[in-house]
């Protein structure tokens, strides 16, 4: 082994010009210790320069001709079993990812030639070789499990807090792999709230039976549950030898550790679940342990969502000047023009320059609602469709159009959004089906429907329920944009049909 003063890399690639890139920024890092790269043309090469002298760390590409990267970790650890080992391949390698951690790999890294990206492998490479000296300088059996512990702690951290959305749920499924293993547990996972369910989202096992899919919150794991509510760490397992007997709930002739998931707010967004097949006693450290895995979990998928939300956000806002500079532009600019003949003495211009301004407001209308709104409900109850659709149906300028109601019964819905969905139906139906357009409410064994005997569906369907999308010269074309919107914040699914009398039908499956 090298001084700790310095870090010696064999770094592992088929494409010399690449390699090269990698030695350079990896040596150039500013970071301590210093790094010292060697390079290897293929696993072959590989495995001599290994023979020939000692290294800290390896990290080598996947995809190489003859032998691949897996192949040659398979072989190091046979010789070196400690010694860490990263593997820097190219996107789209879940698979690849899954395999390499069960193979014995230390860490999985994306490929490319940022400079950021290496610098952040020259990171892991540090930590890695680390972890693996503090561990090494323990001799006690105690003591190089304390130290075990506290490396896997610190690979969490440096896996799941790098990971990239992508590459999360395998980093996730492999920290639960190692903490399992190295703690001697036979099962984990993570399971997120949603509403008032627990769905398990990350699992591992040693052997089957594998966790449940998802928590009982008012049966078997009502207790586990509540008192993660409390933001409490739950210990079961045997009452005759654990500390905490009295306070025990889980399986007879188990044990583990029920750690909860709170958000930076302090909220319960899910669990996570350490089982042992056996009764043991928990050690403070271990406990610390999972709690500690858990945090770093927690916060790597609140930066998973939080991600997700501002891109999303992000579209919305592109849309929103999209609608804004273009599609007001248009009832604008007609408004203009008529206006001009208006006060040349052409009557027929102020109908004109009306119609364009109501054209403007609508547009307003429908971008505030889906800028206050976006895809947020608020609290969801049991709603009559028939009432809501009539009372719909009374704030839309219908002129000489027919509505029918066909006993569509209920839903489970925010009542306001919902009343939304109706009334951009019927306002769709009448802006294209005409002033005496019939529409008809019911149900189906999904859900319920709304349908007209208008003209129907346009032959394009292609983004039908997209922002602007529109086959008139009036409406804003964001009526179906909030309908589809409405539909998924409730986590239902639409479908335009055609209707059996040659008009529009949209199905609502609840």
């Amino acid at each position: 082994m090298v001084s700790t003063g310095e870090v010696t890399v064999l770094y592992v690639d088929d494409e010399p010009e690449f390699a090269d890139l990698v030695q350079y920024w990896l040596e150039s890092d500013d970071g301590e210790p210093r790094l010292s790269v060697t390079l290897a043309e293929g696993v072959e090469a590989a495995l001599d320069v290994l023979a020939a002298q000692s290294v800290d760390c390896v990290v080598s590409d996947y995809n190489m001709p003859g032998r691949d990267g897996l192949e040659l970790l398979a072989e190091l650890r046979e010789r070196h079993s400690a010694l860490p080992f990263v593997l820097f391949t190219a996107r789209g390698g879940e698979e690849i990812a899954r395999d390499a951690f069960r193979a014995g790999v230390t860490d999985y890294m994306t490929k490319d030639g940022d400079p950021e990206t290496i610098g952040l492998l020259a990171e892991r490479v540090r930590n890695a070789v680390q972890t693996r000296r503090s561990a090494a300088g323990d001799t006690s059996d105690h003591l190089q499990y304390r130290a075990g512990l506290r490396e896997i702690a610190l690979d969490a951290a440096t896996n799941l807090m790098s990971a990239r959305p992508d590459e999360l749920d395998t980093k996730v499924s492999f920290t639960l792999q190692t903490v399992g293993e190295f703690t001697g547990v036979g099962r984990a996972a993570t399971y997120l709230a949603d509403g008032d369910d627990y769905d398990q989202t990350h699992d591992w096992a040693e052997a089957p039976p594998a966790l449940p899919d998802s928590l009982d919150p008012t049966g078997d794991h009502e207790e586990w549950l509540s008192r993660a509510e409390r933001f409490e760490t739950v210990q079961y397992g045997d009452p005759g030898s654990h500390p905490s007997a009295e306070e025990l709930v889980g399986p007879e002739g188990r044990s583990g550790v029920v750690a909860p998931m709170l958000s930076s707010e302090f909220r319960l967004i899910g669990v996570t679940v350490f089982d042992d097949p056996d009764s043991r006693v928990w050690s403070d450290e271990e406990v610390s342990l999972l709690e500690t895995v858990t945090e770093l979990i927690t916060r790597a998928v609140e930066r998973r969502r939080q991600q997700r939300t501002l891109r999303q956000q992000n579209e919305r806002l592109e849309q929103f000047a999209s609608v804004v500079s273009h599609d007001l532009r248009n009832p604008l600019a007609v408004a203009d023009g008529w206006l001009e003949l208006a006060r040349d003495g052409h009557d027929e211009g102020f109908d004109r320059v009306s119609d364009a301004l109501g054209r403007m407001e609508q547009l307003i209308d429908d971008v505030l609602t889906l800028a206050r709104d976006g895809s947020d409900i608020g609290e969801t109850e049991p709603v009559a469709i028939d009432s809501l659709a009539s009372e719909a149906w009374s704030r839309v300028d219908t002129r000489d159009a027919t509505l029918s109601v066909d006993d569509p019964g209920e839903v489970e819905a925010d009542e306001g959004r919902l009343a939304s969905v109706f009334e951009n139906l019927f306002r769709n139906a009448v802006e294209h089906g005409g002033p005496e357009v019939a529409v008809t409410v019911g149900d189906t064994p999904e859900g319920f429907y709304v349908a007209d005997d208008g003209p129907g569906l346009p032959a394009d369907r292609e983004g039908l329920f997209e922002w602007g999308k529109t086959t008139e010269d009036d409406g804003s074309g964001l009526g179906l944009a909030i309908v589809a919107t409405v539909a998924e914040a409730h986590g239902w699914e639409i479908d335009a049909v055609d209707a059996a009398d040659g008009g529009a039908r949209f199905e609502f499956a609840t």
